[in-house]
């Protein structure tokens, strides 16, 4: 096929401008040779392995609570949890519910941070989940 002959539609012409000058090249080389759709779809396969390699932000949760007169900041992470609070005993209280709900925890030793605004704090790993325990 010739270059004069390559028919480019709109979408994949989006996905051409969006390519450096060196991707172009192979982009055109392979839509001569395969086709434009299979050198699209080489082009979207590559910015795809491209856009899997960029580290990404953990996602972080933070709710605060108030048990009687204590308040309790809960951060979760994706396989960690740490407990923020002005008493060790709503700490202890929470952890528990968490241990009764069946959320299987290890204590993590890392220590408190500017960002924790309580006086006690408490990290775990969510090691995975069980079935509810009964004290009954």
């Amino acid at each position: 096929m010739m270059l004069s002959e390559l028919n480019i539609d709109e979408d994949i012409f989006d996905i051409f401008l969006n390519i450096n000058a060196t991707h172009k090249i192979e982009f055109l080389s392979d839509a001569l040779e395969f086709g434009a759709e299979a050198a699209m779809l080489k082009q979207v396969e590559r910015i795809s392995k491209e856009y899997d390699s960029i580290p990404r932000m953990p996602i972080v949760s933070s709710q605060d609570f108030v048990s009687g007169n204590y308040r309790l900041c809960v951060t979760t992470l994706s396989d960690e949890i740490q407990l923020n609070s002005d008493s060790p005993k709503t700490i202890q209280n929470f952890v528990l519910k968490l241990f009764i709900d069946g959320v299987i925890l290890t204590p993590l030793d890392i220590k408190k941070s500017e960002m924790d605004m309580y006086r006690h704090f408490k990290a775990y790993k969510i090691e995975g989940r069980c079935s509810p325990i009964s004290l009954s």
